[in-house]
């Protein structure tokens, strides 16, 4: 058990060395341009103003095609019983 302790804490420190080495260099060798300019990624203002807006319809096609059934069924039922009154 020992031997199995000892790699696994031998494996913790090296990922500890290697995340911390990442990070170093991240920081202080890899930095980013700072003049990056955002704005420029979300296109232009007269693109919002254009922009129209679709109302969402929550009823589906499903519940219509329940409605659909429902109302055959019901002239179904007429039918028949048309049919059994004569």
């Amino acid at each position: 058990m020992k031997k199995v302790f000892k790699f696994f804490a031998a494996l913790a420190s090296v990922a500890a060395v290697a995340g911390g080495a990442y990070l170093v260099y991240k920081n202080f060798f890899a930095k980013e341009d700072e003049d990056f300019d955002f704005d420029d990624s979300f296109g232009d203002e007269d693109d919002m103003t254009s922009r129209e807006y679709v109302s969402i319809n929550i009823t589906t096609d499903e519940t219509e095609e329940e409605e659909a059934e429902a109302s055959e069924t019901e002239e179904a039922i007429d039918i028949a019983e048309d049919v059994d009154a004569e």
